[in-house]
């Protein structure tokens, strides 16, 4: 918290440019005196001016490039004034701590080359040369030999083979950095303390059983034979002036590159600066909204209250007043009971009433209805009795003319039988009457039958009315 306090106070005082070197100068002069401090052991560095990022442990370098990333920021001017104090403090106070870095510079003085050997010509990747190595040293990928070289910390070892097989050549390979070439220049010196270096192996040839071994060069590099092949198909030329200007340079643009990433850091730490101070405001303010609110629903909470009791006591009175209201109208229902039950009885009564006078309704309805179709039947009925009455009439009459024809026809009939001989045709005459008359006899019993007929339909049709 203390820390985010301090930068923004020191970033909302601001100075005038021409007061920035002098307010350095202060600065300067006061980390100087230990007012703050820095360094905090011989390699590890802090950042006094800013006690609130995450980060409190720099090595010389990241500090050097912190500051002057800051001092040349878009910041406020004491930030920048202060980080600049900061870079001049390590420039001018603390530059021994350069020398715990591991730059070409630092290891080409802890061995110390001749001014001729700068100009040397070394095969790069660094590399070194063992010769007189026998072939069991090198399976299994060389682990044996890798054991031995460990404390040179080669990366691997690779035999040479030539046209014949393996040539009793090996090749050892170191790191492409300058710790690389530390560790190749040591194992280059290794041998040649122990006279089994380059010159001791020329002059050997092969007489003795010793593994010799140096660092290859342009000579090793140009040579013609297996070696050669394999360090020109692998490496190239280089000095080591020309890989210290190359390293240089690299580091350069990688300060480079830190200092314009960390001035985007600071302009997005600024950015976010602004951001949190906008958030402390919204966050005051709704504070400040919250505690108007809560007394805002205080006040109306003890409204509510009053309203509420007020309408506790209004409904203590509504429930007494019904209460009373209840056994009036329970005395008054007790009262009239009797004559409600009373009602009830005449209602039901004169339901029963109607309910009988709807059934007669109903059944004289149906009587009304079945007397209409009666009466229209026996209408019907009637008139076909009296057609059958005066059919039976006309039959009768029928009946008495055939019987006074047949009873001519008789007396004709005999009065033709005494007429015999008087020149009448008496027999044909007698056939002619005798089939008239049975003529006349048999419609007399048809008409007879068909009576009798009438007669059974009359008495039936009698019966059924």
């Amino acid at each position: 918290m203390r820390s985010a306090m301090d930068c923004s106070s020191d970033e909302s005082s601001e100075l005038s440019k021409t007061d920035i070197d002098d307010y350095a100068e202060k600065s300067y002069l006061d980390l100087k005196a230990g007012k703050f401090v820095a360094r905090l052991g011989s390699d590890r560095f802090r950042c006094p001016f800013c006690p609130g990022k995450k980060k409190q442990d720099y090595r010389y370098n990241e500090l050097l490039q912190h500051a002057v990333g800051v001092g040349a920021s878009n910041r406020a001017a004491k930030v920048k004034a202060n980080h600049q104090a900061l870079a001049k403090l390590l420039k001018e106070d603390h530059a021994d701590a350069a020398a715990t870095l591991p730059p070409c510079q630092a290891i080409a003085l802890s061995n110390p080359p001749k001014p001729v050997q700068d100009l040397e010509v070394f095969v790069w990747p660094w590399m070194g040369i063992l010769t007189n190595v026998l072939a069991e040293q090198t399976q299994g990928g060389g682990g044996i030999l890798m054991k031995q070289l460990a404390d040179f910390k080669p990366v691997q070892v690779t035999a040479v083979d030539g046209d014949n097989g393996y040539t009793g050549y090996v090749i050892v390979l170191f790191t492409k950095d300058c710790i690389g070439f530390k560790n190749a220049l040591a194992f280059h010196n290794y041998f040649k303390s122990q006279h089994l270096g380059k010159l001791d192996w020329k002059e050997t040839k092969q007489h003795v059983k010793d593994v010799f071994g140096w660092l290859a060069k342009e000579e090793d590099y140009k040579s013609d034979d297996p070696v050669g092949r394999f360090l020109s198909s692998n490496g190239g030329p280089k000095t080591v002036s020309e890989l210290e200007q190359e390293m240089s340079s690299k580091t350069d643009n990688l300060i480079a590159n830190l200092t314009q990433q960390s001035t985007k850091c600071n302009k997005m730490n600024l950015s976010l600066q602004k951001v949190m101070e906008e958030s402390d405001l919204l966050h005051k303010r709704y504070n400040e909204e919250m505690r108007n609110m809560q007394s805002a629903a205080r006040k109306h909470t003890h409204i509510v209250f009053q309203e509420t009791e007020k309408l506790r006591n209004e409904l203590v009175e509504k429930e007494s007043y019904i209460q009373w209201r209840s056994r009036q109208l329970n005395e008054q229902v007790a009262q009239t009971d009797m004559k409600r039950r009373k009602l009830e009885e005449e209602r039901k009564k004169n339901a029963d009433q109607n309910d009988s006078l709807n059934m007669a309704r109903i059944e004289q309805q149906k009587a009304d209805e079945w007397v209409l179709q009666l009466l229209e039947k026996h209408k019907e009925e009637k008139e076909v009795a009296v057609n059958r009455i005066l059919q039976f009439e006309r039959q009768v009459y029928e009946k008495q003319k055939l019987e006074l024809d047949i009873e001519q026809l008789k007396g004709k009939l005999e009065v033709v039988k005494h007429i015999e001989g008087e020149g009448v045709d008496v027999k044909k005459r007698s056939e002619e009457l005798t089939a008239e008359l049975n003529e006349r006899i048999e419609e007399m019993e048809h008409l007879e039958d068909l009576n009798q007929t009438l007669v059974v339909k009359e008495r039936m049709a009698s019966d059924e009315i």
